[in-house]
């Protein structure tokens, strides 16, 4: 382990990426029950979602585009398994992220408080993958709207010293609740778009996440 490893700036924005997708379905409008639904957030079991990504890059001519599967563990860890364009692991457990490209042999392992610049951001994210709601209030407004079926939570930095570079989030969906839609937009003009389907959920999918979290360690 390197103590003082910054990630790059795309393995960052992934990882923020990672611990929104997460997020159950909302359909409150006042105060009171978007605090009930902070509240809900965390999982209370394994889950699995495949997902489709497009990332509007700065100095890209065209999208990037990627597909696989994301796990996320009841007890707050999550795995992305990119399977196109190339099979890429990354992992955040136990206050840890983890990188393996095996076609480049890259791997990267850092404690979640020495990310760098997306340290503080990770954290949030975090916080809202396990439901500490009070954790969130310095940093972000949740803005909960609701339009027949169709439901959208956005999260919006605070306009306050040290937030410049915070994303605002949308996270959306209709009555399908295995369907999500997350959109993040970065302060820099970058976006990145998640498009989830929740595949299955439970106890049996504990052991894949370990196996894939060995696999992103190097055990």
């Amino acid at each position: 382990m390197t103590p003082n490893y910054h990630y790059p700036r795309s393995v960052i924005k992934l990882a923020l990426c990672l611990l929104l997708a997460l997020l159950p379905r909302p359909g409150f409008c006042n105060e009171t029950e978007l605090q009930t639904l902070l509240g809900r957030i965390r999982q209370n079991a394994s889950a699995e979602f495949h997902y489709q990504e497009i990332r509007q890059l700065e100095l890209a001519s065209s999208p990037w585009q990627g597909e696989g599967s994301m796990l996320s563990g009841a007890d707050g860890s999550l795995i992305k398994l990119q399977l196109q364009p190339t099979r890429v692991i990354m992992a955040i457990a136990e206050g840890h992220m983890y990188y393996w490209d095996p076609e480049q042999q890259q791997r990267h392992t850092a404690p979640l408080g020495q990310s760098g610049q997306g340290s503080e951001l990770i954290t949030v994210f975090v916080a809202i993958l396990q439901g500490h709601a009070d954790d969130l209030k310095s940093s972000y407004d949740f803005i909960p709207e609701q339009h027949g079926k169709r439901w959208t939570l956005r999260l919006t930095p605070k306009p306050e010293p040290g937030n410049e570079d915070a994303p605002t989030i949308e996270i959306s969906g209709d009555e399908d609740e295995r369907k999500q839609h997350v959109l993040i937009r970065q302060a820099d003009g970058e976006s990145t778009e998640y498009r989830l389907i929740k595949t299955a959920e439970g106890q049996p999918l504990d052991e894949a996440i370990r196996r894939l979290l060995r696999e992103a360690i190097g055990d």
